[in-house]
């Protein structure tokens, strides 16, 4: 019978656990470690797993595929303890945002028997933690981030992807330095912002006032503060130089933003109104393949909900003003290619 070990019994390890159950695999066992007895309770009475092993040699010996479910800085230690355990063959990935640093720490300790796929899954909800919270359907839908080495063997990365596709989610190969960097702008900069934002207002003098005024729309920018520390710090850590080149071009756009407030209201309604727009888009799924044109006027789903968000009038006003733009942009290029 084969055999999928989960390291890190919890939210994302526990998910993983009862997703995978959930498929049904034929001649499959789902077994589990984790060092915390509640967390090994927890997962046995939701289904995560078949069997919660407080022992890696008990979870790890006979695993054709391991996923290491820990918080990233735990893998240092993790991955040598695992190494002892591994059977020819075996397959081992993670699901931790960032990948240079393990990759690194994978292929130092590992043996060459073994293969590692590093992965991320993109699913989960800030500030959410612990296997109670654990679900079959997180992942339904989700990207799932994979980024093989090139000397991969194609077997194991597709034992890697068959779990992916089991779980629901859609597989995406990035190189590790691309996906850091990807990560670090989408994903680990909106932490540190949340970070940044209540720290900057709680040590205001004028704290006691502030948090009377801070509503529900403070609540929710600053909600990755009801995290896991842990996991930010590792973030931050294991990603440092991504995340402070994304700290920086946040500063850049700042500044470029407190310049726009100068500017006459006409021109500061423009660049917000803009911005809802484009938002609008990117939440219609109408943003991320750029230069691609219908060729009709058909409103897209984009321009329905934009138009929602801002009102027709005012969506047209602003239409017509990037159009404008636009042009005068394309006839400025023509004239120095003349």
């Amino acid at each position: 019978m084969a055999r999928i070990a989960i390291l890190g019994l919890g939210y994302i390890g526990c998910s993983i656990g009862l997703g995978l159950r959930a498929a049904k695999l034929k001649n499959t066992e789902i077994v589990g470690f984790d060092d915390w007895r509640r967390a090994r309770t927890t997962a046995e009475k939701s289904g995560a797993v078949e069997k919660a092993h407080g022992s890696l040699r008990d979870a790890v010996g006979g695993a054709g595929l391991v996923v290491l479910a820990t918080p990233p800085a735990a893998m240092e230690e993790l991955l040598p303890a695992v190494a002892e355990h591994l059977g020819r063959g075996a397959v081992v990935t993670d699901v931790a945002s960032s990948k240079a640093t393990i990759t690194e720490w994978a292929r130092r300790f590992l043996p060459r028997e073994a293969t590692f796929v590093g992965g991320h899954p993109m699913a989960g909800e800030a500030g959410v933690t612990g296997a109670e919270a654990a679900s079959a359907e997180l992942f339904q839908g989700a990207n799932w981030f994979l980024c093989p080495e090139g000397s991969v063997n194609s077997n194991a990365v597709g034992s890697v992807v068959g779990m992916v596709r089991e779980l629901g989610a859609e597989p995406h190969f990035l190189s590790v330095e691309e996906h850091d960097y990807i990560v670090a702008g989408a994903s680990h900069l909106p932490l540190i912002l949340a970070s940044a934002q209540f720290s900057m207002l709680r040590n205001s003098e004028g704290w006691t006032d502030l948090g009377r005024a801070a509503a529900d729309t403070f609540k929710t920018v600053t909600s990755p503060n009801s995290g896991d520390p842990t996991l930010t710090a590792d973030i931050a850590v294991t990603n440092r130089e991504h995340v402070q080149h994304w700290i920086d071009r946040f500063i850049l756009e700042l500044n470029r933003l407190r310049d726009v407030l100068d500017q006459d209201e006409g021109k500061v309604f423009d660049e917000f109104a803009g911005m809802q727009i484009s938002y609008a888009k990117f939440l219609a799924g109408q943003d991320l393949d750029r230069g691609v044109d219908g060729g009709h006027d058909l409103p897209s789903s984009g321009d329905t909900l934009a138009t929602l968000l801002v009102g027709q009038r005012l969506y047209e006003r602003v239409k017509e003003r990037t159009k404008r733009q636009e042009a005068e942009e394309a006839e400025d290029r023509m004239r120095k290619w003349r």
